[in-house]
């Protein structure tokens, strides 16, 4: 099978043929644009996972990619086809930086295929002109078309079929691509060889038959390739263009330049127009067809552009009679506030209080209230045996205080009870099952007395009760068997309730690592052996973990440089949505009567997501929340703060860490997404995808967002169009939303609170990037962060007679909302 040798005939890193697949089955280094403009083709091209090859059909309008080191070959074409084919210099793509040749593409056809192929229409425009600046614009819309290709159309970016890394090493490659990038130095073949440790005869003939040239025929080419970029597009004179180009003097140059374009340099630049032309109307014909054709996807496009800005247009009553959906707050429900342990430290001591002050939830959740850094378990062995609760007081004496109700995570298991010496995260919990269940019964009925004796037990029925954290998942969490965690929550259970019935109890969270569910076998197991459920937990996230070998060691795990070494993938845009759905429908099967909670809940789980950061995170918090209230009665966001965290913390302001605040107590985007639904009414008025309004008595309250999810490329996991400064390549293309709203019902006197949240405003990343980015803050810059985190605010005092009219356009990532508070007079 050859590699195929295209021929860039105008010195760009473009070529552009038309109808140029042949039958005769070839692959290529760079990947291929085929666009059908008339009729039909199906070609074939090899199945990257299989041996077999697939059949690919096309019509007119369609493209798809011909991927790199895929072979691939015609089979049949209509008479009438016609057909271009996009080829795409290789040393170009690989000085993109994107590894282009790692990665499969294909061109669904989604929201972005017209952007898609309207940037490849420009491309192809552009190439059909014929003045000298061809090469700088061709250059600008080619890299946009690149780039819109990659952040879109990635379907694989680590590809490692045997094809490919059968050609990666083979040795015409290794020639060849040594070639490419050292083609001006005085190369030969019998240098190479010796270089390779190759016989030089023997080369030879294996680069010919791989790429149906000789050696010095492929050096010449690539030579003068260059030479006509330089030529053409650029005001050097030749001798120097010869000379950089790798020929050895001017002579050799002249000879093989006359033998490939029948003229001088100096003929063919002064000619080229013309020559150009004439190149062009001998492989296209009519080129008005062509231009025409273009031109007229290039002005649909920029027309329903203009009209594709979304307009949503509502006549709303505004009535609070009762009669309304009664709005569900399950995101107040509760926060995460990490270990026990960490609830003692003194920074977040401050996060939570203004928190609770300015945002107010019902439960704080906390892990690790028997980890041993809180020293519960004292003695020296399970026959000589007390409880300290002294620090666990402290704990829970904080979380009343501040009018928080504990949700407590019966975890992890102290040493003096442990099986084995299984550690988990950065500080060590064990999370072995116990030695003796008896030694684990005796600390339960011990800790919950306690608690009753200080607290009520009025006060102690409304707390929740979960047993552990995660159910086991290849020795995640629970280093124990799934039987074993199943008859330890029966156990723990039976003896929760034991000490009184009226007490909430209910199990560790399933987080779907993969498709096998434990959360229906489960159900079965406490159901058939009559064990109290009194509410069920799920953990959310979006993103996907990768498959990590059975033996782990955990204590390693939790390391820095661990999270770096992820490629996590991410699900779809309603995932949340849908689990939810499913486990409630299996609840309403086994438990109706029981709550289902997302205990953590976030797009991710990674400690150093950097779009964490992001304005993005506010959109996703309110879209999903407003979702979720429809399947769910609680909805823990994952961490109240960056302080928090099972992994080390990074040095940057802005690490990607999971929670609200950052380490220094700045306020992320995601923050004042709570802060916004928090303001939100008791009834709905009017609800639909990118809106909610709501009413509390005579006050009004309108949400407009307009929500962007992660593209294809960063789904499946393409962590090259991302670091730590530039984060926003990695969402999709949005057009704006434009929104129009006459309230009516609306009388007397208002005010009208109206907040804005986008990237300029209530971003305190983005803000943190304007300021410079400085890696370590001064106080002076936290008070600075702090002060510009918050969103645009403006204040009107209106006087209605009857209704009221909302227009806005919001652009991706961007938030508005309309508080509406009834003026009463004295």
């Amino acid at each position: 099978m050859i590699c195929e040798n295209v021929d860039f005939k105008f010195g760009l890193p473009l070529n552009i043929s038309l109808n140029s697949l042949n039958q005769k089955k070839k692959f290529n280094r760079s990947f291929k644009l085929i666009w059908i403009l008339e009729g039909r083709i199906t070609y074939e091209n090899s199945n990257l996972n299989t041996e077999s090859a697939n059949e690919i059909s096309l019509e007119a309008g369609e493209m798809q990619i011909i991927n790199s080191y895929n072979p691939f070959r015609l089979l049949k074409k209509s008479e009438d086809c016609k057909f271009l084919v996009f080829d795409f210099k290789y040393n170009y793509l690989n000085n993109f930086s994107f590894d282009f040749d790692k990665k499969i593409y294909n061109l669904n056809t989604d929201s972005n295929f017209n952007e898609f192929k309207y940037l490849a229409a420009i491309v192809a425009k552009v190439y059909f002109r014929l003045d000298y600046q061809l090469a700088e614009k061709i250059k600008t819309r080619l890299d946009k078309l690149l780039i819109e290709l990659n952040k879109n159309y990635c379907v694989y970016n680590q590809r490692q079929d045997d094809f490919y890394n059968k050609q990666k090493g083979n040795i015409v490659i290794k020639v060849i691509e040594k070639l490419e990038t050292q083609f001006a130095e005085n190369l030969t073949l019998k240098e190479i060889a010796e270089e390779f440790h190759y016989n030089s005869s023997y080369l030879s003939e294996k680069f010919k038959s791989l790429t149906g040239v000789n050696f010095k025929s492929y050096l010449d080419r690539l030579r003068l390739e260059k030479i006509l970029a330089e030529l053409l597009y650029t005001n050097k004179n030749i001798s120097q263009i010869a000379l950089e180009s790798g020929f050895k003097n001017i002579k050799s140059f002249y000879r093989v330049f006359n033998q490939q374009f029948k003229q001088s340099p100096v003929e063919l630049k002064n000619n080229y127009p013309e020559l150009k032309k004439e190149k062009l109307i001998n492989e296209f014909g009519d080129l008005s067809y062509f231009t025409a054709y273009l031109e007229n996807i290039i002005n649909t496009y920029q027309n329903q552009k203009k009209k594709r800005k979304k307009e949503l247009k509502r006549e709303v009553i505004v009535d609070s009679k009762g009669e309304n959906k009664l709005l569900k707050p399950v995101w107040q429900k509760l926060i995460n506030a990490g270990t026990a342990q960490s609830i003692l430290d003194s920074n977040l001591r401050k996060q939570i209080k203004e928190l609770q002050q300015e945002i107010g939830f019902e439960y704080l959740r906390f892990e690790g209230i028997f980890n041993d850094d809180l020293e519960v378990c004292k003695g020296d062995s399970l026959k000589n045996i007390h409880y300290n609760w002294k620090l666990v007081d402290n704990i829970f004496d904080f979380i009343l205080e501040n009018n928080f109700k504990p949700f407590i995570t019966l975890s992890f298991m102290p040493e003096l009870l442990a099986s084995k010496d299984k550690t988990i995260f950065y500080y060590q919990a064990n999370f072995s099952p116990p030695e003796d269940i008896n030694a684990w019964l005796d600390l339960i009925d011990a800790f919950i007395i306690h608690l009753i004796n200080r607290y009520g037990i009025e006060e102690i029925k409304e707390w929740y009760f979960q047993v552990w954290t995660e159910f086991p998942h290849r020795g995640f969490h629970w280093a124990g068997t799934e039987a074993e965690y199943f008859e330890f929550y029966a156990q723990t259970a039976r003896k929760i309730k034991e000490i009184s019935n009226s007490l909430k109890v209910g199990p560790a969270s399933e987080t779907f690592f993969d498709e096998n569910f434990i959360s229906q076998k489960f159900m079965e197991y406490t159901e058939l052996n009559d064990i109290a459920v009194d509410f069920y937990n799920i953990n959310l996230y979006h993103n996907s973990v990768p498959i990590i070998e059975e033996d782990v060691d955990l204590s390693h795990f939790y390391k820095e440089s661990t999270l770096e070494n992820i490629k996590f993938k991410f699900k779809e845009k309603d995932y949340s949505i849908k689990i939810s759905q499913k486990i409630n429908n299996l609840l309403e099967e086994y438990y109706p009567e029981a709550e289902l909670i997302a205990t953590r809940w976030n797009v991710s789980w990674n400690a150093k997501e950097l779009i964490h950061d992001t304005a993005f995170l506010a959109d996703f918090i309110i879209d999903n929340a407003l979702k979720l209230q429809d399947y769910l009665d609680g909805l823990g966001y994952l961490n109240l703060s960056d302080l928090i965290s099972e992994w080390p913390i990074n040095e940057l302001p802005f690490f990607g860490g999971r929670g609200l605040m950052n380490t220094e107590g700045i306020k992320k985007s995601g923050y004042y997404a709570y802060l916004i639904l928090s303001e939100l009414g008791d009834e709905i008025i009017d609800q639909g995808k990118n809106h909610i309004i709501t009413c509390k008595g005579d006050d009004v309250q309108i949400l407009l967002y307009n929500y962007a999810y992660l593209n294809q490329s960063y789904r499946n996991g393409d962590y090259s169009i991302i670091d730590e400064y530039n984060r926003y390549q990695v969402f999709k293309n949005k057009d704006p939303l434009k929104f129009k709203f006459e309230l009516l019902g609306l009388k007397g006197k208002y005010k009208l609170s109206h907040y804005l949240l986008n990237r300029d405003s209530g971003s305190a990343f983005d803000q943190w990037l304007e300021m410079g980015a400085p890696p370590d803050l001064t106080n002076h810059e936290i008070k600075y962060l702090k002060n510009k985190s918050f969103p645009d605010l403006k204040i009107k005092f209106l006087d209605l007679d009857g209704e009221y009219n909302i227009e806005a356009e919001l652009d991706s990532h961007e938030i508005e909302f309309y508080l509406l508070r009834k003026q009463f007079q004295i």
